[in-house]
């Protein structure tokens, strides 16, 4: 297949070709502005229905809650919550509960109305943690992903390779560019696709974030964290079966 025309610009029979693969995503966007405790929002205080407890490990300790998403302020994403409140926490230790998937995932198909609101707090140096100070509220804008290169599905896809066009594999990286945090869709990663076997759904990424000033989000060295969920277990609310993970360079 021809991917570039003699401009330099993808051919009509490529475009159409690759658009078999393409996707929703909610892409995320995190800024430092007034956030209500029911907000969408990476870092701060979650809110938490009464008869829910802050996650704890087997010793005691107070998981690191990472983000929340109302999914009532999210675009509408089909197969996704059109309501409710989803939070996600991680342990606390040296890489985040990762080796152990010690994470919790709590769901609230109902949030309290309330106007209270979540005070920003700046990193807290003693306490390593993905999320660097906060709150950050979170919105989400609908787009269109194609398959990136990163994904281990592009193996059955006619897509450019360095050996075959230096130039298309090159543009293709930022036609697919599944970089950023997002909802639904293709996700990113540092080194190399960890998912088991399996149909699972990008219920969150959360990659690196912030302004010239500060970073917002890091995991490790510039790495990017993901929550998959199998689609029948998202059909149910089911998020006890989550697949959660993430790397960096």
């Amino acid at each position: 297949m021809q991917f570039l025309d003699g401009n330099n610009g993808w051919t009509p029979e490529f475009l159409e070709y690759l658009e078999k693969t393409a996707k929703p995503s909610v892409k995320l966007k995190l800024t430092k502005e007034t956030v209500r405790m029911t907000d969408s929002k990476v870092g701060g205080t979650p809110w938490l229905p009464p008869q829910s407890a802050w996650p704890r490990d087997e010793d005691g300790n107070d998981y690191l809650f990472v983000a929340q998403i109302n999914w009532a302020q999210m675009p509408p994403l089909e197969g996704f919550p059109a309501r409710g409140l989803t939070s996600f926490f991680v342990k606390q230790d040296d890489t985040f509960g990762l080796f152990d998937q010690s994470y919790r995932i709590l769901h609230a198909e109902e949030a309290a109305q309330t106007e209270e609101i979540d005070p920003y707090r700046p990193e807290n140096p003693d306490l390593y943690s993905p999320v660097l100070g906060g709150p950050y509220k979170l919105t989400g804008n609908l787009e269109k992903q194609y398959i990136p290169l990163v994904d281990r599905t592009s193996e059955r896809v006619d897509l450019p390779s360095f050996d075959r066009d230096k130039t298309a594999y090159s543009k293709y990286w930022d036609l697919a560019d599944s970089s950023g945090s997002r909802i639904g869709g293709y996700p990113y990663f540092a080194q190399e696709d960890p998912r088991p076997e399996g149909d699972w759904e990008l219920l969150l990424q959360l990659d690196i974030e912030g302004d010239d000033q500060q970073y917002y989000v890091s995991w490790g060295d510039s790495g990017v964290g993901n929550f998959f969920i199998r689609r029948e277990d998202l059909a149910r609310l089911d998020f006890s079966n989550v697949y959660y993970t993430w790397d960096c360079l």
